[in-house]
């Protein structure tokens, strides 16, 4: 496997003043970047990407910076601030809480909701939300080695986790939106978004734009935390809804444009997975 060459440029949160050695991505993927705003196609230039009016979107520690609207909904502004410091104790915390208080073996668990998605070697991914990379090594392995990984995130610093977690792994960053994705239609062969779209801004339009990026008969997945039907109203539910609301708010509804839906739970009854085929 190849060395990701965008985790070399790891340097803190600021960006680099070395920027010659800021790496650029591969031809395939300038081809389909567009700007979140106005959907047009962008050119490099130099150390940014630039659309026709002069408008740049930079690459900072080899991480391309291409958030839109620049002032976040609510909800998005406020995830964003906490993961600026949850990010590199997020998946420590989550591992240990996993195990501790509520009894599930989480690395298990992404293993197996990358099984759920029946992934295939060499098709080209955008996974959303990546948080710190814990899928990465599993989509990887599904994948295999030919296939291409776009992993996308609104924070930064969860995009850096990335880069010193899976260092070995060749998934190009992006950091965006989910909401007002930079990819032209039908970009990608699949899409996996795992832990965010319950407390998203705008939900509703995160999961029309994931659609919208993957080609027809391409595969569009995505889940969060959710109690299933079965769990059981325990103490340790009310705990959990009350540290993470995400637990109990409504899961959006599915997308139009997808059809072969399935909807599996995961984590032992706290999460699910919705996986679909777009018609």
């Amino acid at each position: 496997m190849r060395r990701n060459p965008l985790a070399t440029y790891l340097i803190n949160d600021q960006p680099s003043h070395n920027l010659e050695l800021v790496v650029s991505y591969p031809q395939w993927l300038d081809e389909i970047l567009r700007c979140p705003q106005t959907g047009e196609r962008l050119q490099r230039d130099g150390h940014a990407y630039v659309r026709a009016d002069g408008k740049a979107y930079p690459v900072v520690n080899g991480v391309l910076s291409i958030v839109y609207p620049e002032v976040l909904g609510a909800q998005d502004a406020t995830m964003n601030k906490l993961y600026r410091w949850l990010a590199p104790l997020y998946d420590l915390n989550e591992r240990i809480a996993g195990r501790l208080l509520v009894g599930v073996d989480m690395v298990a668990g992404r293993r197996r909701i990358v099984e759920l998605l029946g992934l295939r070697p060499g098709m080209r991914l955008l996974e959303v939300s990546p948080g710190p990379g814990v899928f990465q090594p599993f989509l990887r392995h599904d994948l295999h080695e030919e296939g291409r990984i776009v992993a996308l995130d609104l924070s930064m610093p969860m995009l850096r986790q990335c880069q010193v977690r899976n260092s070995r792994i060749e998934v190009h960053l992006v950091h965006g939106n989910a909401s007002y994705l930079p990819f032209a239609d039908e970009s990608f062969d699949a899409l996996f978004h795992f832990g965010g779209v319950n407390l998203f801004s705008e939900p509703e339009k995160a999961l029309a734009e994931f659609v919208r990026v993957v080609r027809r008969d391409g595969l569009v997945s995505y889940g969060d935390e959710g109690f299933g039907k079965a769990y059981p109203d325990t103490v340790r539910r009310r705990i959990l809804a009350k540290i993470n609301p995400g637990f109990v708010k409504p899961r959006p509804m599915a997308p139009n444009g997808i059809s072969d839906i399935k909807e599996h739970e995961v984590y032992g009854g706290l999460g699910y997975l919705v996986v679909g085929r777009k018609v």
